[in-house]
């Protein structure tokens, strides 16, 4: 068998990244399904919050720091959200994990 895969298998294995109750043998209720949406979507929302924050210390940078030292500042940012965003997207599996977990 050659090595490729197929578009189907390649999809197969992308939806498994995306959406990891797929992935489960494990049956989840309908109410458990709602409560992971629920905590999806909250946490999405929060991600989009900190990446309005960000992108506004981003564009008032200019105001705050001086030219040379602009480069290192978004830098600086752009770590900072990115271990926000990494801290928010843990708790958010977590939290689902927890409800997956759950007995019916």
């Amino acid at each position: 068998m050659s090595g490729l895969k197929s578009a189907w298998e390649l999809s197969l294995e992308r939806s498994d990244e995306l959406v990891p109750e797929l992935k489960s043998n494990k049956k989840i209720t309908k109410k458990q399904k709602d409560e992971i949406k629920g905590i999806r979507m909250e946490y999405k929302a929060k991600i989009a919050d900190k990446d309005v924050m960000h992108q506004d210390k981003l564009s008032k940078l200019s105001n705050r720091v001086p030219p040379e030292e602009i480069q290192l500042a978004v830098e600086q940012l752009n770590k900072e959200f990115a271990e926000e965003k990494k801290a928010l997207e843990e708790e958010m599996e977590t939290k689902v994990e927890s409800v997956r977990n759950k007995q019916g």
